[in-house]
């Protein structure tokens, strides 16, 4: 089934550190006035063909908060405004080139097309992409599943069985003769991209046993002998399908087989951490456990006979260091003869012989489940204080005792299961077909969230990244209810909501799309040998986590740029690689449409001399296509932020979960009015006040009377000069009114360049830019 519906929601838009940036709406049409605390006289104008505001506000005087008895004229102000709009819009479009790159879309506008997206054929689309891939990690999981039965049914126990394995914790360790430790031979890794740049060894699997296992048990010794035969299944399920990660095998006698074999090493600061919280413990009262019992077996009775809940064998387990009472009465009424364990040594024999017990209907049956997780973190990357995050899901099966002998017995020999990687299942839902504010989503059928773009699961603390408590049982509402945050600048946004099940799965799509432009896709098309030699030009650049081209799968093949795959592809130097035509054809057509950019930035920086005051650091401009070109006015050296545009400031460049930030705000605005940003400088010079600007404007294609964004283009500059423009703005005044009596740089007169969420572009105060303005309505 798929449905759609609509909502009206407010999308955020934080600034990952430092105070929230500034999102400058164009929609300035509200009068309302907001001013401080103490009532001042106030006066306020449009910033011409600007999404910002001119706000004036006089301080120490004894004036009351009239129009009328303002010092300085409202005709004054307004000219203040024009002059300053005018100058910067002039200077805004001189250096972006925006005029430029619009008329060049007007030029081919003939030969554009713009398609209505159907949201419930897109949802429908993936979410068979979706199944398609999933499905093959349970084919890889069944392989297992069959070679570790067959394994089994084949071996014959052997009590004294000699046998040496690699010991995960121990390969590669010598002794303090040099000589390699026992169980822990030679064992080459490599770092491999495709395991998070872990080293792994892709050709074996590695075994990793808990401390208080002895790794010489009998049980152990066999187990790991006969589950050598995944070795090979491993490998195969790897080529056949090489987005595959990790695949293990959970033995019950206590081992773990994972593949491709890794070196495990325990985390001494997580050690450390539970060492002390552990020491902080204090015991405080007794538990009511016999309620909590009785409870329990209440429940189960009545999803029994209402015959509710999950269709296989049902158990209720107590694990307490000791408890104060046996329980005999309530085990008695509901569950005679019961099970208790006294010990710890007891533990593992007990509830390894509960787990038979319980398993013995799935076997007699054939019954082999296939269960699907909840997202969780990759504990490897978690371990090695990786600074990126990585979601995973796991499928997997049990796998049983085949032996006549045992059958009867109902023996659970493990599990299997495999990782899936949640960011390789998102891919399948290309950000290009999503719009500029689309996006797409995973629920489980619990209704927690699987995968959202604005599910933060980590926290930091200090250099360190954290999963916070329970970050994978998070619904949909606590992701997309709106942040009420003083702090925040949000676009408002009327979205159309999609979604659908994926097949054989417990897991549930959803897409959603914005109204108006988001309802629309552009297309258009070039000759390959005009679009290949524009797409060369050394300003440009792909989106890095875009799919143009699959690189991930062949070995050959990862470490191409996706601008390098793209190239080999039209060139057809490399014919083994796959690459999405429909994108490749758009990014070829944005190649041709924007490269004279190129040639009038060039021209620019040339005619800039080097007495001439710093005016632009850079331009840059972005399209639907994920195609991003930029061009320097300075040296390197000077430029104000060097981390913009770079994968270091993600919410700068395209990711595989949204547009930049300023392609985002400006596609929110007429096409011409360009949107601000504040960006607060990092690093050991910093002074913790932002010191730079973006300013950046949509451009829009029409066609049919429907319209689409095809780009956004702007330019960065240091706040300096902006606020050097303003400041000699405000120093006229209108002929009729004579000599100025004041300006905005007299001390008892305050002027503030604001957006109208009433943040601090410009003040005297430099640590005042980015601040929201404290407000009080004025009376009427």
């Amino acid at each position: 089934m798929v449905c759609g519906c609509s909502a009206l929601l407010p999308l955020p838009n934080p600034r990952p550190t430092m105070p929230a940036t500034p999102n400058f709406l164009a929609n300035l049409s509200s009068t309302s006035c907001w001013i401080p605390h103490q009532p001042m006289p106030v006066a306020w104008a449009f910033v011409q063909k600007t999404s910002a505001l001119l706000w004036l506000l006089l301080l120490g005087t004894s004036l009351s908060p009239t129009w009328g008895q303002a010092k300085i004229p409202l005709e004054t102000v307004k000219l203040w405004a024009d002059t300053f709009g005018g100058d910067l819009y002039n200077t805004l479009t001189k250096y972006s080139g925006s005029l430029l790159l619009q008329k060049k879309y007007k030029d081919v506008e003939s030969s554009l097309k713009i398609e209505e997206v159907d949201g419930l054929e897109l949802v429908r689309k993936f979410s068979e992409d979706m199944e398609t891939m999933l499905r093959r990690k349970v084919e890889a999981v069944q392989n297992l599943v069959e070679a570790a039965e067959e394994a089994d049914l084949n071996h014959e126990f052997n009590e004294s069985l000699v046998f040496d394995y690699y010991n995960s914790v121990l390969i590669n360790e010598r002794d303090e003769k040099g000589n390699f430790v026992e169980l822990g031979a030679e064992f080459l890794l490599e770092s491999n991209a495709h395991f998070s740049n872990l080293p792994v060894n892709t050709s074996i699997s590695s075994v990793q046993l808990p401390t208080n296992v002895y790794n010489k048990d009998p049980d152990i010794l066999n187990g790991v002998y006969m589950s050598e035969a995944l070795n090979a299944v491993f490998v195969e399920n790897f080529q056949r399908d090489p987005t595959l990660t990790w695949q293990y095998f959970g033995s019950a006698t206590g081992f773990f087989r994972i593949y491709p074999g890794i070196l495990v090493q325990a985390d001494r600061d997580n050690r450390e951490h539970f060492k002390l919280l552990v020491e902080e413990l204090m015991v405080k009262g007794v538990g009511v456990v016999d309620q909590a019992l009785r409870e329990a077996f209440q429940i189960l009775k009545q999803f029994q006979e209402a015959k509710q809940g999950s269709l296989c064998n049902q158990a209720v387990m107590l694990i307490s260091d000791g408890a104060v009472e046996d329980y005999e009465p309530v085990f008695e009424k509901y569950n005679w003869p019961d099970c208790k364990i006294s010990t710890l040594a007891d533990t593992q024999e007990n509830v390894m012989e509960y787990l038979h017990v319980l398993s013995r209907p799935m076997v007699i049956n054939h019954d082999h489940d296939i269960i699907w997780t909840e997202a969780y973190m990759d504990s490897k990357l978690l371990s090695s204080q990786a600074q990126s995050l990585t979601l995973l899901t796991t499928v997997a099966m049990p796998v049983f005792s085949k032996k006549n002998e045992t059958r009867s017995h109902g023996i659970l020999l493990g599990v299997v299961g495999s990782d899936v990687a949640l960011r390789e299942l998102m891919k399948l839902a290309p950000r290009y077909k999503l719009g500029v504010h689309g996006y797409a989503f995973l629920n489980t059928n619990n209704g927690y969230i699987l995968s959202h773009p604005d599910l933060r699961p980590l926290y930091r603390e200090g250099k360190k990244l954290k999963p916070k408590p329970n970050y994978n049982s998070v619904d949909l509402s606590e992701v997309e209810w709106e942040d009420q945050a003083e702090s925040k600048r949000v676009l408002f946004l009327t979205n159309d909501y999609f979604f659908t099940d994926i097949s054989d799965t417990p897991f549930s799509l959803g897409v959603v799309l914005s109204r108006g432009h988001g309802e629309y896709i552009l297309l258009g098309n070039t000759s390959v040998e005009e679009g290949l030699h524009d797409l060369l030009h050394p300003d440009l650049a792909l989106a890095s986590d875009w799919i143009y081209c699959i690189t991930d799968i062949d070995p050959d093949h990862r470490k191409l740029s996706q601008l390098e795959a793209v190239t080999r592809f039209l060139t057809r130097e490399d014919p083994g690689l796959e690459c999405d035509e429909e994108l490749v054809r758009e990014v070829l057509f944005d190649a041709v449409v924007t490269a004279p950019m190129e040639a009038y930035w060039t021209a620019l920086a040339l005619n800039i001399s080097e007495e001439a005051e710093q005016v632009v650091d850079m331009a840059f401009l972005g399209t639907r296509a994920g195609l991003l070109r930029s061009s320097l006015f300075v040296g390197s050296e000077k430029v104000s932020d060097r981390k913009f545009l770079t994968p270091e400031d993600e919410a700068s460049v395209f990711t595989l979960d949204s547009f930049p930030l300023w392609y985002r705000q400006a596609s929110e605005h007429p096409a011409g009015s360009f949107v601000f940003n504040l960006r607060w400088a990092e690093g050991p010079e910093s002074t913790g006040e932002p010191t730079v600007v973006t300013a950046s404007t949509a451009v829009a294609v029409t066609v049919d009377k429907k319209t689409a964004i095809a780009a956004a283009v702007g330019v960065q500059m240091k706040l300096e000069f902006l606020q050097r423009k303003f400041w000699a703005a405000t120093r006229q005044c209108s002929t009729v009114d004579g000599p100025c009596t004041q300006s905005c740089e007299d001390s008892d007169l305050d002027c503030f360049v604001i957006d109208n969420n009433g943040f601090i572009l410009i003040s005297k105060r430099s640590h005042e830019p980015g601040i929201k303005l404290r407000k009080k309505p004025i009376p009427t």
